[in-house]
């Protein structure tokens, strides 16, 4: 056993490996994973399995966006770009959002055509080899969940936990997609074109909810109301602050901004009174690790 000291959280040299590699295994893993489904789908005729390549398409562009994204979003502000780099994720997962849910409205139509045909008894089941790409698939998502878990847990990475989440729920996806498959050698046809609906729609709902935080996160949107007031009782302990007159939090990129009025002592000197607005954004940053940026307005407080 060797410490790591420069990753706390790390006891293993083997845990060090995994993490440096975590996110290109992410990224190959789900896109090999995706190719084989959609190629499968196409061959077998199986819709289910097709709308599940999707589940693995969208894990692919996501854990791809993550990857480049922190290189590119973690850039500090320039001339050029004064608010940094932020909103380069929500760009990303704006149009490749919009991608899946367009070819998803697409495979969803074709899904319930072929349930109307099974239903009016002329739709020919998929060939069995979609079966045994969905049962690969189980194992495959998986065995990625349960190493992205292991190394997210490690690391302290939400992004990789999330990853590994999604991972998890393509698993399950790919289990109804082996049910249904099989369902179809025992004459209930329609259980391919049911699970390929199912999973269409989930995905719509996936994309739409998408297409909103990506489009918040482009419009500066407001922060929550719990942000605000833990802004206002971090400042008001800051000495020689009299009066929060106002905070505006915004969402930029991953990050917040904030921009704040504090009242000081009219007396007091304009040192001072710059003194007190360094220290009011020095707590801000200390307490609330999100903020990228203050703005602080000093106001003199009359009586």
């Amino acid at each position: 056993m060797y410490e790591l000291s420069q990753y706390k959280d790390i006891r293993y040299v083997e845990c060090k490996k995994c993490m440096s590699k975590a996110g290109m295994v992410s990224i190959f893993a789900n896109l090999i994973l995706a190719l084989f489904k959609f190629v499968v789908g196409i061959l077998s005729g199986s819709k289910a399995i097709m709308a599940d390549s999707l589940y693995s398409f969208k894990d692919f562009f996501i854990s791809l966006v993550v990857f480049v994204g922190i290189g590119i979003s973690g850039k500090p502000p320039d001339e050029n770009h004064p608010y940094g780099h932020g909103k380069i994720d929500f760009v990303a997962i704006f149009l490749i959002s919009l991608a899946i849910l367009v070819g998803t409205i697409f495979l969803f139509v074709h899904s319930v055509k072929d349930l109307v045909m099974a239903y009016h008894g002329n739709f020919n089941p998929p060939r069995f080899i979609a079966f045994w790409a969905a049962l690969i698939s189980v194992i495959a998502n998986y065995r990625i969940y349960i190493y992205l878990h292991c190394v997210g847990t490690k690391k302290g990475s939400p992004a990789i936990l999330a990853n590994a989440t999604h991972n998890h729920s393509d698993a399950i996806s790919s289990i109804m997609v082996a049910v249904g498959v099989l369902g179809t050698k025992f004459g209930l046809v329609f259980l391919d074109p049911i699970v390929a609906v199912i999973e269409t729609i989930d995905l719509i709902r996936l994309n739409i909810t998408m297409l909103k935080d990506s489009i918040n996160g482009m419009m500066d949107s407001s922060v929550s109301n719990k942000v605000i007031e833990q802004i206002q009782s971090i400042v008001v302990l800051v000495p020689g602050v009299q009066k929060v007159a106002k905070v505006i939090g915004r969402q930029v990129g991953k990050g917040i901004w904030v921009d704040i009025a504090i009242r000081v002592n009219h007396d007091l000197p304009y040192e001072t009174g710059y003194t007190i607005g360094k220290q009011v954004e020095a707590s801000l940053k200390n307490r609330i690790n999100d903020i990228v940026g203050i703005n602080v307005i000093i106001e003199p407080h009359i009586l």
